[in-house]
């Protein structure tokens, strides 16, 4: 059997670095035999919560990092997402399903993970998100 991956990516803040947050993905789902069916919920969240780190965290400097950890048990995937930015305020982010804010930008891929993911919060300042996602 293959050896445990690790559970904690650190990455640059480009978007080219999400090709290695899918790797590091895949090599969890293998390791823990989850089901192939959750994989694109799963990285579709992730996805959207390091490229908002990379883009509105850390204003894309390549200097700064973001730190993806992800932890299993059993069927559970409990992730978070840390960047070295200054934080946010959430209920300053506009809702996208609300008619003035359709064609808008913002808010989509937070409220993408709200929509999938379970026990969705964020630390005090806003640069680390975490939540779970059930996988069977």
């Amino acid at each position: 059997m293959k050896s445990k991956p690790p559970n904690i990516l650190i990455i640059k803040s480009v978007s080219t670095e999400l090709d290695r947050v899918e790797m590091f993905i895949a090599d969890i789902f293998q390791y823990h035999q989850f089901s192939h069916k959750c994989f694109n919920a799963v990285f579709l969240c992730i996805s959207e919560a390091v490229t908002n780190s990379i883009v509105h965290g850390n204003k894309e400097d390549h200097k700064k990092k973001v730190e993806l950890n992800v932890d299993c048990k059993h069927h559970l995937i409990q992730v978070q997402i840390t960047d070295e930015g200054e934080g946010f305020d959430i209920e300053d982010i506009p809702d996208p399903t609300h008619k003035e804010n359709i064609l808008k930008e913002t808010g989509r891929g937070i409220h993408i993970i709200k929509s999938i993911a379970q026990n969705v919060s964020f630390n005090s300042k806003g640069n680390s998100l975490r939540f779970e996602i059930v996988c069977k």
